[in-house]
């Protein structure tokens, strides 16, 4: 069987104590927002040497393979964000390869770690589209390295895709668009508005008026913390807020913030702290009994790698679908959480499914193209299309025309077990209301 050759460059691996997730934005002065001005235009300089013409540095008619690149988190402490994206693009990609390629052509995955480092994520495009040749870059970043790969296209004749930054300015802000960039990954505002149809009916009906928040210090925890709560409060649920705490993303100790919560007297906690972050919050609340009288709402608790390794669930804890074999409940997304655990051996998570569409839409373009990987004619095909992928609803994923970007997939949201399944009573909200409200979130920050 053939399949697509994977690259990892060698020496710029070997990260410790590297942080990541969508939301990661290293522990920067840059983190809480895009990289500097002077940054990017540097980056911007520097890719457009070999741009500049419109053409990657090797001619595609020389090749009979279509060369896709990669900048992912493939080291250090949340190097599972890395591996779980290329396993997904891999997986497909090694399908269309054994089947004979896209009109005879194979696609070739190259692969470089970017240590969840902004500037390093830009060098490896510029290596990837320079040195390589690659017409199509697939950015598996933090919100931070995606915002500085977005610059460093502009102007650019490259196929780009962010399969996984989360922050909702990277395509909601019309400044940041570019016409041969798409993201495949979720929005931060639309989980923050599905969280507050779904929460605030929840709280109604429990009771819940006193509230505590925690969230991770810099954009993107303070941003979908303020969505949050602003619409909550616009769908009918009343909230006071008694007590905020932003702890450090990666910070080790959480006594003060449980102290905080604890002296709080909230009735429900809400937090978007994720990954080992949320782990140790969970922990070190259960020493205090921070959870014995007090409803929670973690919506990133439903991630693999979290839900099935903490060792205490909270008595009562209220989570999203970031990926969850059962939702939606198909046969077609059950075999493709099966073939990914077989193929990879460890289960697909949230960023496997974004890196998934985002390779579909890879395929699909190329077969649209026959492939040649001529970027605007990519472009095209890609944009307003309905992708079908296994993991979407009803089988599908709708890439939006009016910003690229990804909308109508798989949201609900549920009750946290201890076991398998680990999220029951799954809720899907209503992507009609989302799209509604998001329009006038838009207007209001002026994104039209």
């Amino acid at each position: 069987m053939n399949s697509s050759a994977t690259r990892i460059c060698p020496s710029i691996l070997g990260l410790s104590g590297a942080m990541t997730e969508d939301a990661i934005a290293p522990q920067r002065k840059q983190n809480s927002g895009p990289a500097s001005p002077k940054f990017q235009r540097r980056a911007l300089l520097q890719l457009a040497g070999c741009a500049a013409l419109g053409l990657p540095a090797v001619s595609h008619g020389q090749s009979d393979t279509i060369k896709v690149g990669l900048t992912s988190l493939m080291s250090g402490r949340f190097a599972l964000i890395g591996s779980s994206t290329v396993g997904a693009v891999k997986m497909l990609f090694d399908r269309v390869n054994a089947a004979g390629g896209i009109n005879g052509r194979k696609l070739q995955l190259i692969v470089r770690d970017s240590r969840a480092l902004p500037e390093e994520a830009v060098k490896n495009v510029r290596s990837l589209v320079g040195t390589e040749g690659c017409s199509i870059i697939m950015a598996g970043e933090t919100s931070a390295g995606a915002a500085a790969v977005n610059e460093a296209m502009r102007g650019t004749n490259v196929l780009c895709l962010h399969l996984l930054a989360e922050y909702s300015a990277l395509t909601a802000d019309p400044a940041n668009r570019s016409p041969f960039v798409f993201r495949t990954s979720r929005q931060g505002i639309h989980d923050a508005i599905g969280a507050a149809l779904s929460y605030s009916a929840i709280a109604k009906e429990r009771g819940i008026k006193r509230w505590a928040t925690v969230a991770p210090d810099y954009s993107f925890g303070r941003d979908l913390t303020e969505d949050f709560v602003g619409h909550f409060k616009e769908f009918g649920g009343e909230m006071n807020l008694v007590s905020q705490s932003w702890p450090k993303l990666g910070q080790a100790d959480f006594t003060e913030v449980v102290s905080k919560v604890l002296a709080s007297n909230c009735e429900a906690i809400y937090s978007v702290s994720f990954g080992g972050d949320l782990l140790s919050l969970i922990e070190q609340g259960h020493l205090y009994g921070l959870f014995n009288n007090k409803t929670c709402f973690f919506p990133l608790l439903s991630d693999y790698g979290v839900i099935d390794v903490v060792k205490q669930m909270p008595k009562v804890a209220y989570t999203g679908s970031r990926y969850n074999h059962t939702f939606p409940a198909t046969p077609e997304n059950k075999r493709w959480y099966d073939d990914f655990l077989k193929l990879n051996g460890i289960k697909p998570t949230n960023w496997s499914w974004e890196a998934g569409l985002g390779a579909q839409l890879v395929v699909n373009a190329l077969t649209a193209t026959k492939g040649e990987p001529v970027v605007d004619k990519m472009a095209q095909a890609i944009r307003g299309s309905t992708v079908e992928v296994p993991f979407g609803l009803n089988g599908k994923v709708t890439m939006r025309e009016s910003d690229n970007t990804a909308i109508r997939y798989p949201l609900a949201f549920g009750l946290a077990q201890p076991s398998e399944p680990y999220i029951k009573d799954f809720v899907p909200v209503d992507w009609d209301r989302i799209l509604a409200a998001e329009a006038v979130w838009k207007k209001r920050r002026n994104f039209t």
